[in-house]
């Protein structure tokens, strides 16, 4: 990767002036539902007059949670709180375009509210693309990155959905990583685990044997993502593929803030390649051993459940990815509508 970006750098020093003449604006994205202030419920269930805690009310859509103060927040708090912080986690459903809105609402707002400049790792584009995206980045439109890079031939949704992130980027001068393993190593690394990898790749992920309690967490997960319909024998291929791919991720994010000019990145990525305990931040930390606590902040988007009598709490959400701790602020967004995910599903697909 190259130690200075001419173009991207004369577009932060740009940026940084636009910031000093206009000051700090927050841009409201069409398509986005912004959280609303929560407000102190009446409980039927309770004496006349006295009042529900409103962080006991289940998510909704609009809402976001601070797990560790264990409070709503509104968006502007939320970028008061991550302010600051080198490491900057955004998870999502892949096929939920509020998602990608609102991770390029946050990283516009951030890219403005503090003086930090972050890198953007993208877990959609590989490795070995890194040389193309640089090109397309400096001479495309945004509308015509995607394609320029075989987006959706590659398998993701529309570039129409994920283009305001990069919108983001660009408003900001803030520079594109490509981060994820090459597609070419997916299948001989579930054959023949890390020695697969390239001397090159292998020296600088510096892969640990697996702890088994993250194997047993990824097996299952993987398990159950492929509706039970892999063999056994195939799950400790598989993730492995998933242990060296957070790993790829947090290396770029690390590579990435050593650059001159750079001092920090986003990671926009699957909401399980976020989880603090078992994925990209587990990595960071390995990189990076001096790393504090509130360096790494990890934001999962996460689509609510339809309310009802037995609506899921936040713990239930929470475990819903494995462990109470592995996010630090959930931002609750609409669902949309799918199909079953295992009907017709073959193997090999």
């Amino acid at each position: 990767m190259p130690k200075s970006m001419p173009i991207q750098i004369a577009v932060r020093s740009w940026t940084r002036a636009v910031k000093r003449s206009v000051g700090i604006s927050v841009v409201a994205l069409a398509s986005t539902i912004l959280p609303v202030a929560p407000t102190v419920a009446h409980d039927s269930n309770t004496p006349q007059g006295s009042l529900t805690d409103v962080n006991a009310l289940p998510p909704a859509p609009g809402l976001i949670f601070d797990v560790v103060a264990g409070e709503y927040i509104m968006f502007d708090t939320l970028v008061e709180r991550l302010s600051g912080r080198k490491y900057i986690l955004i998870g999502e459903k892949h096929d939920n375009p509020i998602h990608h809105h609102h991770q390029a609402q946050l990283v516009n707002a951030l890219s403005k509210s503090d003086e930090r400049e972050r890198a953007i790792v993208w877990e959609m584009f590989t490795r070995d693309q890194q040389a193309s995206l640089e090109d397309s980045w400096q001479t495309l439109p945004v509308s015509e990155l995607g394609p320029a890079m075989a987006w959706e031939d590659r398998g993701w949704p529309s570039w129409h959905d994920y283009a305001p992130i990069a919108q983001a980027a660009r408003d900001n001068g803030l520079m594109m990583v490509a981060g994820n393993l090459p597609d070419d190593l997916l299948k001989p690394m579930i054959s023949n685990g890390n020695d697969a990898l390239p001397d090159d790749l292998a020296a600088k992920l510096d892969l640990p044997d697996m702890p088994t309690e993250i194997l047993d967490r990824f097996n299952v997960e993987i398990a159950e993502g492929h509706c039970n319909m892999l063999p056994k024998s195939m799950l400790g291929g598989f993730s492995a593929v998933q242990f060296a791919r957070d790993a790829s991720l947090a290396r770029a994010m690390s590579d990435a803030a050593n650059i001159d000019g750079i001092d920090g990145a986003f990671l926009i990525a699957g909401a399980m390649h976020v989880r603090h305990s078992i994925a990209t931040p587990w990595h960071l930390q390995r990189y990076e051993p001096d790393l504090e606590a509130r360096d790494i902040a990890v934001v999962s988007l996460i689509e609510a459940d339809d309310p009802g009598p037995d609506a899921s709490s936040i713990e239930d959400y929470a475990m819903r990815f494995g462990a109470p701790d592995d996010i630090d602020f959930m931002w609750f967004t609409n669902d949309i509508a799918r199909g079953d995910p295992c009907q017709n599903l073959g193997m090999g697909q």
